[in-house]
């Protein structure tokens, strides 16, 4: 048993890794739409400004938008917005990696910077959110 299930499968007597533990590939988090983690403790947690509304329909309660039969789509004003939401830029930990990955888009280290300092300075750059995978 690993260290996941131990404590909630007390009964089940399966030796398995965590990797393929039956509660960890169980669970799903609705941030970055992946399985094995809950959304709680998400690598890659979206900015605040990724969560607020985008449709005035968004602030009206559930109950209320059924009641008055209201199935609109209105965008609120982009003025009212501060900025676009990030796109998530998934790259392995790896040096020669993060070098292929900004050779691909001519972008060159320059001496004294590490490629992921520089990496993450693209990234801001092109409004992403790097997440380093294993």
């Amino acid at each position: 048993m690993c260290s996941i299930c131990k404590e909630i499968l007390v009964d089940f007597a399966v030796e398995h890794p965590e990797y393929k533990c039956p509660i960890r590939n169980s669970r799903y988090c609705s941030y970055c739409a992946k399985y094995g983690h809950l959304t709680a403790s998400c690598p890659a947690p979206p900015s605040r400004s990724m969560r607020d509304p985008i449709y005035l329909e968004q602030l009206i309660p559930p109950s209320e938008l059924k009641m008055y039969n209201i199935t609109s789509c209105t965008p609120i004003s982009s003025h009212y917005r501060k900025e676009e939401p990030q796109q998530l830029l998934e790259i392995k930990d790896n040096d020669k990696v993060i070098a292929a990955y900004l050779s691909a888009r001519s972008v060159k280290v320059m001496k004294g910077y590490t490629k992921k300092h520089v990496l993450e300075e693209y990234a801001k750059q092109q409004n992403k959110r790097i997440v380093y995978i294993q």
